[in-house]
């Protein structure tokens, strides 16, 4: 059985090498943004958009597949997108049954032969050194599940091994989604302490934007 692992992550600066591994990274960005009042995708985030931002940043740690899931307003979000050579869009017809739908959309079109699938939401913006130190900790590792902390909670995006694909494709919101998967593999999972809040950033509402786009954008 693989241990649970905790590291403590301070630098976003080191850099982990993922050549020799493939990695799939699943961006869901097919809900109504109810909250938020305006399509979360388009909104701006540094020198861009919120959509742009997570592809830009999955695409230069080296992700092999960045999986874009759309539903709400789908044909906004794809005409936004700036590269799309290196970029999947699947539609989520079903989008406004919850976010495990479109979870499980973007994870059926990811490769049998990916080893780790990495799951955001497109409210949750990363840079590039959060990302690439917690797919660095999650290879090293060999952990089934990796999830960042701070502060001793728990954050995004969440990893998972290739071998959970079969499992991810079966989670249902009756069973409270990816919580099932978690509390199954509890015990092998890595927890990567970081110093930096935004591992837990959720941008939920217009305050919560603002807010954030003060600390993180200016």
């Amino acid at each position: 059985m693989i241990g649970s692992q905790e590291k403590s992550l301070e630098s976003p600066s080191r850099r982990y090498s993922i050549s020799a591994k493939k990695i799939a990274a699943v961006v869901t960005a097919a809900g109504y943004s109810s909250r938020m009042g305006t399509l979360k995708a388009l909104l701006p985030w540094i020198d861009t958009t919120l959509i742009n931002h997570h592809i830009d940043s999955l695409a230069e740690i080296g992700c092999d597949e960045i999986i874009v899931v759309t539903g709400y307003k789908a044909p906004l979000i794809k005409d936004s997108i700036k590269h799309r050579s290196n970029v999947l869009l699947a539609h989520n017809p079903d989008y406004g049954s919850g976010r495990v739908s479109s979870i499980k959309r973007g994870v059926s079109e990811v490769s049998d032969y990916c080893d780790a699938i990495l799951l955001i939401g497109v409210d949750q913006p990363r840079n590039s050194g959060i990302l690439s130190l917690l797919i660095g900790s999650h290879f090293q590792s060999e952990a089934l599940i990796s999830s960042p902390r701070f502060e001793d909670k728990g954050g995004h995006p969440v990893i998972f091994s290739g071998c959970l694909k079969s499992e991810l494709l079966r989670i249902t919101e009756r069973k409270e989604g990816l919580r099932e998967i978690f509390n199954k593999y509890r015990k092998d999972m890595n927890k990567v302490i970081f110093d930096d809040p935004l591992v837990r950033l959720d941008l939920n509402t217009d305050d919560d934007y603002k807010i954030a786009y003060e600390k993180y954008c200016r």
